[in-house]
C-alpha cells in the first residue's frame, strides 16, 4: 500500500523532492554521497536514492572521484537483473544535484555483522550465501561487468536470509587509484594481488575477493593485514582458527584464493558447484540425529510450548549448544554481550557484588540486557554443576522470521517480568 509521506516526520536536512521522487527521509551518509528513502507511487515500491556530493565538495579530486561513480552507476541503470545484485532503477541529475534510484531493502544489513568469531553465522549458511554471490557474479561477469570491490560490506543480507550485492557502479570503473582514494576496497584483505598491483583485471578478481570473505565469514578474522598493498602474505589455513570445518570447504577457500589466478576457479558457475557439494555435506550433518536431540529437548522445556516445530528450528539455527562445568563463568557482571541464554539442562547461580542473589534451572532464560545496545551486564552466572545452555546471537535473531522473532521476545520477557515478581532475581 502506498505511504502518505506527508504524514512520516522529517529530518530538518532533508530534501523535500529531487527529480519525481518525494523524500520521506535520510537513512545514511557516506564520504561520497547521502542515501534517502523514497517512495515510488507508480510502481507503489519503497526506493533508496543516493545524492552525490559533486557541486558541493570543496575537494576537487574526490568531486572528480564522486562525478565519474555518479556516471558509472548511472550507466549501470536496468543492466543487472539478478534477484542477488541490488537492482538500479534509475538515475538522474536536477539543479547540479546527481542521484542515482535504487531498491531498498527493509531490515537488510551487510555480511560485516557476521564477521566475528563470537557472531558468525551457521557454516551451511555461509555456504549457501557465498553460493548466491557467486551465482550472481557469474550472470555479471557474463555481462562484461567486473565488481572489483567485494567485500563483507558490500554484500547485503535481507531479514528473509537472501543476498544481494551492492555497489556495482562504484567498482567497475574505479582503476586502482581511485580505489585507494577512496578506500573502496577498505583493505588489501580482499584485494586479489593483481588488483593489488595495479594490473588488468578479469572476472578471477572477484573470485579471490568472495573466497576472502568465506573466509572471514568462516572464522570471524580476515585473511591476513597488510599494512603495505605490495605484500600480501598467504593466509593462515581455516583449520587455524576453527577445526569442525571439513577438509573439502577448506579446499575451496584456498582455491579462490590462489596467489596464480589461472589455479583459481574458473568461474562463478565453477565455484558455486563446488560450494553445491559442500553444502549437500553440510545438510546431512546438520539433519542428523545430534541436532534432532536438540530440538527434542527444547521442545521440553516451558520456554519452548508456544513455539511451533518451524520457529523451533529457526531458534536453533540462530544459536549454539554449550556444555559448561561446575562453576564455570557464562556471563560475568560488568561485560558486554549480545547474546540470550535459555538453561536446558543444569542449576545456575546468580550472583552481584560478591553475593548470591537467586538461582535459576531448566527452562529458565536471561541475559536480557541484550535488549539494550552497548548495555553492560549487572549481574554474573555461574553453571551449578554440569549444566547445558542455548546461547541465542541476539543479532542472527534479527534473520528469522518476524513472527518467531515476536514470539521469543514475547515468551523471554514474559519469563523475565515473572521472574522478577516471584523472586527477585536480578538482571543480567
Amino acid at each position: 500500500m502506498a505511504r502518505n509521506v506527508s504524514e512520516i516526520h522529517r529530518g530538518t536536512d532533508v530534501l523535500n523532492k529531487i527529480g519525481k521522487y518525494v523524500i520521506i527521509n535520510k537513512v545514511g551518509k557516506g564520504s561520497t554521497g547521502t542515501v534517502y528513502l523514497s517512495h515510488d507511487p507508480y510502481y507503489r515500491r519503497d526506493v533508496a536514492i543516493k545524492v552525490y556530493n559533486i557541486e558541493e565538495d570543496e575537494d576537487a579530486d574526490r568531486a572528480r572521484v564522486a562525478r565519474k561513480m555518479f556516471f558509472n552507476e548511472a550507466h549501470m541503470v536496468g543492466m543487472l537483473q539478478h534477484p542477488n545484485i541490488m537492482p538500479i532503477y534509475d538515475a538522474g541529475e536536477e539543479d547540479g544535484k546527481y542521484y542515482v534510484v535504487t531498491e531498498h531493502v527493509q531490515g537488510a544489513r551487510t555480511l560485516s555483522a557476521y564477521c566475528r568469531p563470537d557472531n558468525l553465522l551457521r557454516v551451511d549458511d555461509v555456504v549457501e550465501i557465498i553460493y548466491k554471490c557467486a551465482k550472481a557474479l557469474h550472470y555479471s561477469h557474463g555481462r562484461g561487468v567486473i565488481h572489483r570491490d567485494i567485500k563483507p560490506s558490500n554484500v547485503m543480507l535481507t531479514i528473509d536470509n537472501d543476498v544481494r550485492i551492492i555497489d556495482f557502479g562504484i567498482a567497475i570503473c574505479a582503476d586502482a587509484d581511485i580505489s585507494r582514494i577512496e578506500g573502496i576496497a577498505g583493505s588489501p584483505s580482499y584485494m586479489s594481488p593483481e588488483q593489488v598491483q595495479s594490473e588488468d583485471l578479469t572476472s578471477s578478481s572477484d573470485i579471490y575477493s568472495l573466497g576472502a570473505v568465506l573466509y572471514e565469514l568462516l572464522t570471524g578474522f580476515r585473511p591476513f593485514r597488510a599494512d603495505n598493498l605490495s605484500k600480501l602474505p598467504t593466509p593462515p589455513p581455516i583449520h587455524t582458527y576453527r577445526d569442525d570445518l571439513s577438509e573439502e570447504l577448506e579446499q575451496v577457500v584456498a582455491m579462490t584464493m590462489q596467489k596464480d589466478k589461472a589455479k583459481r576457479c574458473a568461474s562463478g558457475n565453477a565455484l558455486a558447484a563446488d560450494l553445491t557439494r559442500v553444502y549437500q555435506d553440510l545438510r546431512t550433518k546438520y539433519d542428523s540425529l545430534d541436532n534432532q536431540e536438540h530440538f527434542d529437548l527444547l521442545r521440553t522445556l516451558t520456554f519452548f510450548h508456544e513455539f511451533s516445530h518451524a520457529e523451533i528450528w529457526e531458534v536453533l539455527r540462530a544459536s549454539d549448544w554449550h556444555e559448561y562445568g561446575d562453576k564455570d563463568d557464562i556471563v560475568r557482571e560488568g561485560e558486554m554481550d549480545d547474546r540470550f541464554y535459555i538453561i536446558v539442562s543444569g542449576e545456575c547461580d546468580v550472583e552481584a557484588n560478591g553475593k548470591r542473589i537467586g538461582v535459576l534451572s531448566n527452562g529458565d532464560c536471561f541475559g536480557e540486557t541484550s535488549y539494550v545496545r552497548g548495555a553492560k551486564r549487572t549481574a554474573s552466572i555461574t553453571a551449578n554443576g554440569p549444566t547445558t545452555i542455548l546461547r541465542v546471537s541476539s543479532t542472527l535473531m534479527e534473520q528469522v522470521s518476524q513472527a518467531c522473532q515476536l514470539r521469543f521476545n514475547k515468551v523471554f520477557l514474559r519469563s523475565l517480568i515473572t521472574r522478577l515478581q516471584g523472586d527477585g532475581n536480578e538482571h543480567t
